[in-house]
C-alpha cells in the first residue's frame, strides 16, 4: 500500500494535521527530517538544513528508505517526502543527486498530495525550525515546483482549522476508495 504526503514549508500545521489524522485511526510517520535535526543537535552534529543541507539530506533519504520498507496494510500518511530535498536543496543552491530525482516516488507514494500553504498567523520559530518566514514562502515555491515537475497532483488545503483539514483529507480519502 502506498502513502500520502503531507508536505509544506515549515510551520504551516503538517504535524498537528499529522497528530490528528493519527488520534482518528490512521497509520502515520512522524517527520524523518525533524527527527534527524534533533539528533544532530543532541550530538552537536551539522548535518541540518542550516549547516550542512547535503550531509542533512543524505540522512534524511537513508533514514526514508528504512521507513519505506516497513510494511503498511491500511491508509498511511507521511510527514514530508524524499521530494522535500529537492526543494531544500535547491534553497540552498546545492547540486541534486540523482538519486532525488530518479527515485520511484509513484511506487511508494500516492501521486495526489495534501500541500499546506505558508501561514504567517501559526508560523513559530523554534529549536528545530530556525527559517524565517521569508525563507519559508521562498521553499514553497520550490516545493510546489518540485513535486509538480515529479508529476504528483497537488491539493493545497485552506488555512483553516486542523479539524477541517483533516475533514476534507478524510472525504477525499473515502471518496476514491469507492
Amino acid at each position: 500500500m502506498k502513502r500520502y504526503i503531507i508536505t509544506g514549508a515549515p510551520g504551516t500545521g503538517k504535524t498537528t494535521l499529522i497528530n490528528a489524522l493519527r488520534i482518528s485511526g490512521f497509520y502515520c510517520f512522524e517527520e524523518v527530517s525533524r527527527r534527524i535535526i534533533i539528533s544532530q543537535q543532541k550530538t552537536n552534529g551539522n548535518k541540518t538544513p542550516w549547516q550542512d543541507v547535503t550531509g542533512f539530506t543524505n540522512l534524511v533519504y537513508n533514514k526514508t528508505l528504512e521507513e519505506l520498507k516497513i510494511s503498511i496494510d491500511k491508509e498511511a500518511f507521511v510527514d514530508r517526502s524524499l521530494v522535500d530535498n529537492i526543494a531544500y536543496l535547491k534553497l540552498k543552491q546545492k547540486t541534486i543527486d540523482n538519486k532525488f530525482l530518479n527515485f520511484d516516488y509513484k511506487k511508494h507514494y500516492h501521486t495526489t498530495i495534501f500541500f499546506l500553504p505558508p501561514w504567517k498567523d501559526i508560523y513559530v520559530e523554534d529549536p528545530q525550525r530556525l527559517q524565517s518566514f521569508e525563507e519559508t514562502k521562498k521553499l514553497h515555491e520550490l516545493l510546489l515546483e518540485a513535486y509538480t515537475q515529479l508529476g504528483f497532483s497537488i491539493t493545497i488545503l485552506p488555512k483553516t482549522t486542523t479539524l477541517k483539514r483533516k475533514e476534507i483529507i478524510s472525504n477525499f480519502i473515502s471518496t476514491t476508495l469507492i
